[in-house]
């Protein structure tokens, strides 16, 4: 089972649409034949297509839909119709342009099965709405459906799908916080509205999040949450905002012989950042057990994965071509990946294999139970004794000994990436790198992270991150002062 996007209109006036077909598979001639048309004129455009096919425990097609970019980009203009629900006559007439930001439920050929939910008093193929980009869909093993699904600029979304539930886009990324995020009709502007002017035109219709009030179904874990002055976009453009780009989703059992260290989790593989992230799970199933762990990390763009019934070797497809975070190399984000167009292949070893694990940002229902790393205190490495509250990083404070409190901190938090000599294969060089010059870019990447840096401002103190900073900025040959807690404090 496949679905696809073709052109039933020209290349001067596409006119696209995404259609699901059947092949039988010729083992002899190890060929895909006798294809049949399941579906077809489901909506489809030039982004946000989503397309993921999956089969439940029910015997039934799951297929996801995204909203095509509308209200975004390119497709400004286009209006969102990811709330959109069909009305009756449209099912009869076999019309599916309300399906735009859906998740469909077929029957094995393609019609509507006789128990998917009634929405709005009609029944679809519609099996949940109000979705943005879901390019993850699995099944766990008691028939839960996870969903993985991609934000605007932060909050992409971890999901449990319910029959007729509403997800909330375009009015709601994430939960309903009002955070960083505000539902803009560019849809609805007047002809002669400024596309890029900021801020918005009164002109333009807005709503804030706590303005929708349709009852939703909340994520289970968000990637990434973040406060309404985060500087998204002004880092390195979008590589550098708090989302990761889920592409896929797979739940993994360790069973016996499997990774014991994935064990109930579920596997996302991202595009921004080339990493495999393990989110666990309750013992239920139905909330996220802390924040995701990063594993397998290289300079590609994830597009799926998969493991092998040894339950031990883990195969990740990657993007031909497309924009990833900078791992080796000057700047932040490239576009040139290692391996494009590529089946990866990792084989778990006896100890582990010798993978390094990262832990990546906190979530916010991390950070509103009080449960981030944050207020732990740091032990000193040769005592193993709690260190007393330090003082205020200034500009007059002793470089060598803001230096020595920040070094312990250091191989604690950032040499398992960086290398305890500034240097390694897996992250950013840190010795002799110029940019250590700016104080505020020590803070904003410590305190926000970047592309496939977690963001580690809910786990340590502004004090902390003064004499981590110090310690970078005059270790290995860098000469660069210190800096202060006030820098911090002032890009917290």
């Amino acid at each position: 089972y496949l679905s696809y996007t073709i052109n039933t209109g020209t290349a001067d006036d596409p006119k696209p649409s995404a259609q699901i077909m059947r092949y039988s598979y010729d083992a002899e001639q190890q060929q895909l034949v006798d294809p049949v048309v399941l579906i077809e004129g489901l909506p489809a455009w030039n982004d946000h297509n989503a397309g993921r096919v999956v089969f439940g425990p029910d015997n039934k097609i799951y297929y996801s839909i995204g909203e095509q970019g509308a209200n975004f980009g390119r497709n400004q203009r286009r209006p969102n119709l990811a709330q959109e629900l069909p009305t009756q006559e449209e099912v009869d007439a076999k019309n599916w342009r309300t399906y735009s930001g859906k998740i469909l439920r077929l029957n094995l050929d393609g019609s509507i099965p006789d128990d998917n939910p009634v929405i709005d008093g009609v029944k679809s193929h519609v099996y949940s709405y109000g979705h943005r980009n879901p390019q993850g869909l699995g099944f766990g093993p008691d028939g839960t459906l996870y969903e993985a699904e991609h934000g605007p600029a932060t909050d992409d979304e971890l999901n449990i799908i319910q029959p007729g539930g509403n997800y909330g886009w375009p009015r709601v990324a994430g939960h309903i916080d009002d955070q960083a995020y505000k539902y803009i009709n560019w849809s609805q502007a007047p002809a002669d509205a400024d596309l890029s002017a900021e801020p918005v035109p009164d002109t333009v219709p807005q709503f804030a999040e706590t303005e929708f009030k349709e009852p939703m179904v909340d994520p289970i874990a968000t990637f990434w949450t973040v406060e309404n002055d985060y500087p998204i976009g002004q880092i390195c453009g979008y590589i550098c905002d708090p989302t990761m780009a889920p592409a896929s989703v797979l739940y993994y059992d360790a069973d016996e012989d499997g990774i014991t260290e994935w064990d109930h989790s579920l596997l996302i593989p991202t595009l921004k950042h080339g990493t495999l992230y393990v989110q666990h799970l309750s013992d239920d199933g139905l909330t996220a057990d802390g924040p995701p762990v990063a594993w397998l990390s290289t300079q590609n763009r994830y597009r799926d994965v998969i493991v092998a019934p040894d339950n031990r070797t883990v195969f990740i497809a990657t993007d031909a071509f497309g924009s990833a975070a900078q791992k080796f190399g000057e700047g932040l984000n490239t576009s040139i990946l290692h391996n494009p167009g590529a089946i990866l292949m990792f084989t778990y070893g006896e100890s582990g294999g010798g993978l390094g694990t990262v832990r990546a940002s906190a979530t916010l229902d991390e950070v509103r139970n009080g449960e981030a790393a944050g207020g732990a205190e740091w032990e000193d490495a040769a005592t193993g004794k709690a260190q007393d509250e330090a003082a205020l990083v200034t500009k007059e404070s002793d470089i060598g000994q803001v230096a020595a409190l920040g070094g312990p901190k250091f191989a604690e938090t950032c040499a398992v990436c960086h290398g305890p000599a500034g240097r390694s294969e897996n992250a950013k060089v840190l010795a002799g790198d110029q940019k250590l010059a700016d104080p505020d870019y020590v803070a904003r990447s410590i305190l926000h992270g970047f592309g496939y840096m977690p963001a580690f401002k809910d786990r340590l103190s502004d004090n902390d991150i003064a004499e981590i900073g110090t310690f970078i900025r005059n270790s290995w040959g860098n000469d660069f002062g210190v800096l202060t807690t006030e820098e911090v404090q002032k890009l917290r």
